[in-house]
């Protein structure tokens, strides 16, 4: 065997940058090393062994070593060959870049744990046009909505399909309606949020994601994925030497943003001090006394810590990876708390050159406490106690009841830190995510690929409210119990062939695939009251008496079978056709099976003769897709579960809901045209996509009925709905010099509008209940109007638009009916990344705004009519006001109406105040930017830690995310949401209504590799 020596080198890109991080890995053996800064590397070999080069974005190199010692490589990237390049697409399979016909969007796994995010579901903001991402609030474990481009569904899922190594993972978010007996009342998607089992996927484990945002580019998922898809690859360890890395990060989140409140005139009535009364226009404050920031008591500063481990082995035969995560949060709002366990095992291996497995299962544990939301939350209540006392003594003199507020004798305060302490509100989660398949090559060019997946969690959702936490004091407590858990298997059998032919002309592949999924759902709910012993939380406290339980199975099943043929001519233009079929088990025999098809082109103009000798000119590709996705009912929504029958004879019956034999699959139709292009040798990139869709037999569930047909409720086809938009990326390197000096900058900006195209002739509206938390403010669907319109109780006006005011009062007159007041869609939304990056160290950071957007201000209307905000202060000094308008005398119509000259004093309105109507509390053309990520990091030097011969590579940063907001808007959060993710359709964006902000974080921490 020939002696080993010492091998140096330099790697160095096409143009002739120095490039770090490029593993070199002498083939045959688990000797590996990554180039430095500079590009340089230092290696033992001996002559007759390769040294395989290979890094991200570029092609693999080998190089035999000889007599040398010396050799320096040049990699070529592989954007520099579009027709090598692979984009992920079904199923885990890989599609040629230049042949995709549709918007695709690539995003490096490393972004997203850099992002200092919890989830990765968050990390997602801002980064890609076209994805609009909406937590419903600050506090941890919070859901998380994910629309790509538009709404498809008035009252279904319009979340994305989410695919981890091929397999659909569940992101269902709990619905409080699930609870047995009064809970299912109590508690609903406004004032309970339950976390998105998205959340509970590890960001360290994620080697890349794809988002396919075109029905076209995720048509052969089937229904799940009309929304489009985001696929997740996850990492499988390395070839070459073993090694183990280790990360964490410590956070400190503090809240900003709350409501100012006013200290000048006390609880009362018509300027006399009375605390008998909640709202505050009372006289003022005596000098000197003692005020209490009661807001305050029920924030903290919040803190998070997260550790990573991971190890990697292996050769180029063989690979594995095993990593464990361990998340603790405890939120800016007091008792709320998030804990989350991560272990993984992945791998996979070459058995024969024509047979290969590769697999991965991830555990999660999850547990969260956490309070309620909006006018039941703790924000709110801490809103309506007296700034006289304080609220954060919580405990009456006897040191178990709820204190009630010094000064004052009514009995409607609720302590909200009384709440937090004492009432619960936690659910835990185990959940294990797994897949395995098998890529089998028994003849050249072709291939069967078959998989089985698996998601199963076991899920606990308990509330307790105390019995001392009531109006009267002394209630009876009640506790709700549910155990919910999901199991979705899935198979995937899918089998191909690929070649060339006529001089490699023209191109083929072409694919069938045979596929089978299934969501079932086991939930089992107990609810009791009457507390045996008030602090003991637990159902088998309760009056047994008093318990009611509930169950409820659900089986959801899909069978498909898809295909897929791609043509291609010269490596210059590619048609790719496509099909599937599906059988759904919730939808009527008869409407069950349902076929939708697609086509993509892609045509690389930056191939033609006459551009492609212009060296400015990378590539431009100009592509367009039409496609059919075919969505698919929930499940018993064609019969709705039974209930017991309390009349005579007992049995079952319907209850508010009747059947529905009849429904049929919702339909969407989306075309889409757009440009890719690549210019000055890479440094300037971006593309641009024009989309239309089309959403026909919407499936509306609780469609409201005549109540002559015997329910009040159904499940209909009763909607279509079209949407369009545009959405552009533009990235660029700014500086690159050969020293290491790069400055990064991406923008990307999207927008959509829609309009409502079909609705029954009796039905001029159809609402969002659950969005109805202002006023007479809601998301209503009306025909001509968007899907994402706010409809209220609007001023009425006569025929020349001016409002009409009451003789009697002098204040603005409302309709009775509903009608259009604005719309929640804004009218741009944005992202900017960029990164400066000079030898080891980085900066990077990230903002994302809207433009233009409609906000209801919920929060500031309630403190007006308590008289808690300043602005009610200067409302109440601010003398008589006359509203402009005309009076509606008879005359309003005419000529010559009657303008109106009544004068309104504001203290003459007592224990409130004239609060307006809907259309005052909606502010317009609101323009909003935050900076949700800044990031510092350093590399420290392989020079310097290979003295130490411990640390292989070590990086040290420091993060901070939602640092500050540039708003015109004077609320809480102008991108509020109303209800959690288990709302589902329209969804609550754009109301802010006691919401919580996210709150500002800081985080340092550090990641090292051992040799």
């Amino acid at each position: 065997m020939a002696q080993q020596k010492s091998i140096s080198g330099k790697v160095t890109s096409s143009t002739g940058d120095a490039m770090s991080n490029v593993t070199v890995v002498v083939q045959g053996t688990n000797r590996s090393v990554a180039t430095n800064a500079d590009g340089s590397f230092t290696i033992q070999a001996a002559p007759g062994e390769i040294l395989l080069f290979r890094a991200v974005g570029s092609k693999e190199t080998l190089q035999t070593v000889g007599n040398g010692t010396v050799y320096n490589v040049i990699l070529q990237s592989t954007e520099a060959a579009l027709d090598e390049v692979l984009v992920t697409a079904e199923f885990g399979m890989k599609r040629v870049a230049r042949a995709v016909g549709s918007s695709v969007q690539h995003i490096d796994g490393e972004t997203i744990s850099e992002s200092g995010r919890e989830n990765f579901v968050s990390a997602l903001a801002g980064r890609v046009p076209g994805l609009n991402v909406t937590s419903t609030g600050g506090a941890p474990g919070s859901s998380t909505t994910v629309v790509l481009r538009n709404i498809t569904s008035i009252s279904g899922n319009n979340q994305p399909l989410y695919v981890v190594d091929g397999v659909p993972m569940n992101n269902s978010s709990f619905d409080p309606i699930g609870m047995a007996g009064a809970g299912g009342s109590t508690y609903s998607v406004r004032n309970l949020d339950y976390s998105s089992r998205g959340n509970d996927f590890n960001p360290e484990d994620i080697e890349s994601i794809t988002v396919l945002k075109g029905a076209a580019a995720a048509a052969l998922y089937g229904s799940d994925a009309s929304n489009g898809a985001i696929i997740i690859t996850t990492k499988k360890g390395k070839a070459g030497k073993g090694s183990i890395t280790y990360g964490n990060y410590f956070k400190w989140d503090e809240a900003y943003g709350y409501p100012d409140m006013q200290t000048k005139y006390a609880n009362g009535n018509y300027g006399t001090t009375n605390y008998y009364y909640t709202s505050r226009f009372g006289g003022l404050y005596p000098d000197g006394m003692k005020l209490y920031d009661n807001i305050a008591s029920i924030l903290q500063t919040g803190a998070q810590q997260r550790h990573n481990i991971s190890v990697d082995a292996g050769s180029e035969k063989a690979t594995i990876r095993g990593a464990f995560s361990q998340l603790n949060q405890k939120g800016v709002l007091k008792t709320t708390a998030y804990d989350r366990t991560n272990l993984s095992l992945s791998g996979q291996a070459t058995v024969t050159p024509y047979l290969k497995f590769d697999g991965s299962m991830q555990y999660t544990k999850t547990g969260n406490d956490k309070v309620l939301r909006g006018t039941d939350g703790p924000l709110y209540r801490a809103m309506l106690w007296p700034i006289v006392d304080d609220m954060s003594i919580y405990y009456a003199p006897d040191g178990s009841h709820m204190k009630k507020p010094d000064y004052y004798v009514d009995e409607d305060l609720l302590n909200p830190l009384f709440a937090m302490n004492k009432n619960k509100f936690f659910d835990k989660s185990d959940r294990f995510l797994s897949n395995v398949s098998m890529n089998f090559t028994p003849i050249e060019n072709a291939f069967l690929r078959a998989q089985v997946g698996w998601d199963v969690g076991m899920q606990t959702f308990e509330t307790s409210t105390h019995p001392y936490y009531a109006n009267k004091n002394a209630g009876e407590g009640q506790f709700n119990l549910v155990q919910s858990n999901f199991s979705d298997p899935t198979i995937n059998i899918l089998a191909g062939y690929n070649n060339k032919f006529l001089q490699d002309k023209l191109s083929f592949s072409g694919q069938v695939g045979y596929h089978q999924l299934e969501n079932r759902v086991t939930r089992s709910a107990t609810y009791g009251t009457k507390f045996l012993v008030p602090d003991f939380q637990s159902i088998n406290n309760t009056d047994p008496l008093s318990q009611t339980s509930s169950q409820r199975n659900t089986r959801r099943r899909i069978q498909a079978l898809s295909a897929q043929f791609e043509f291609g001519y010269n490596n210059l233009a590619f048609i790719t056709l496509r099909g599937r079929n599906d059988w759904s088990s919730t939808l009527p025999v008869s409407n069950n099976r349902y076929f939708y098809p697609a086509i993509e082109g892609s045509f690389i103009v930056s191939d033609l003769k006459f551009l492609k000798d212009i060296s400015s000119i990378n590539q431009i590709k100009i592509r367009g897709s039409l496609a059919q996705v075919g969505k698919d009912a929930g499940p018993l929504e064609i019969d709705p579960q039974l209930e017991y029958s309390d009349q005579s004879g007992g049995g079952f019956k319907y209850g508010f809901t009747g059947p529905n034999p009849k429904l049929r699959p919702e339909m969407t139709t989306a075309k889409e045209a757009g440009v890719d292009f690549r210019l000055f040798n890479n440094r300037l990139n971006g593309s641009f996509t024009y989309f239309t869709t089309r959403n026909a037999d919407q499936i509306v569930k609780g469609f409201r009925l005549s109540y002559a047909t015997g329910f009040v409720l159904n499940n209909m086809n009763v909607g279509t709905f079209k949407t369009w938009g545009w959405e552009a990326h533009l990235d660029g390197d700014i500086i690159k010099q050969a020293q290491g000096l790069t400055w990064n900058v991406g923008i990307n900006a999207s927008q959509g509008d829609s309009e409502v195209l079909y609705l029954p002739e009796n039905v001029t509206e159809y609402y969002n209940a659950y969005t109805w938390n202002s006023g007479n403010i809601r998301n209503g669907i009306m025909v001509g109007n968007p899907i994402t319109t706010l409809t209220g109780l609007a001023y009425d006006r006569n025929e020349q638009g001016d409002v009409l005011i009451s003789p009697s009062t002098g204040l603005p007159i409302t309709k009775a009916t509903w009608s259009v007041i604005g719309n929640r869609e804004p009218k741009l939304r944005f992202g900017v990344t960029t990164a400066l990056s000079y030898k080891d160290f980085r900066l990077s950071g990230l903002f994302a705004g809207r433009l233009g957007a409609t906000v209801v201000n919920g929060t500031k209307r309630t403190m007006m009519t308590n008289g808690t905000s300043w602005e009610s202060v200067s409302l109440r000094e601010s003398g008589p006001v006359v509203f402009k308008g005309v009076l509606r005398d008879g005359n309003e119509n005419t000529d010559n109406p009657t303008f109106n000259t009544i004068a309104v004093d504001y203290r003459a309105y007592g224990a409130t105040t004239f609060g307006g109507g809907d259309e005052d509390w909606l502010e317009k053309d609101v323009n909003y930017l935050r900076l949700q990520e800044l990031r510092l990091s350093y590399r420290l030097p392989k020079s310097l830690l290979a003295k130490g011969k411990v640390f292989s590579a070590m990086d040290i940063y420091a993060v901070g995310n939602d640092l500050l907001t540039w708003t015109n808007y004077s609320g809480i959060d102008a991108v509020g949401n109303t209800v959690s993710a288990a709302a589902g359709g329209t969804g609550g964006e754009g109301y802010d209504v006691w919401s919580i902000p996210n709150p500002r974080g800081f985080a340092v921490g550090f990641s090292l590799t051992l040799n």
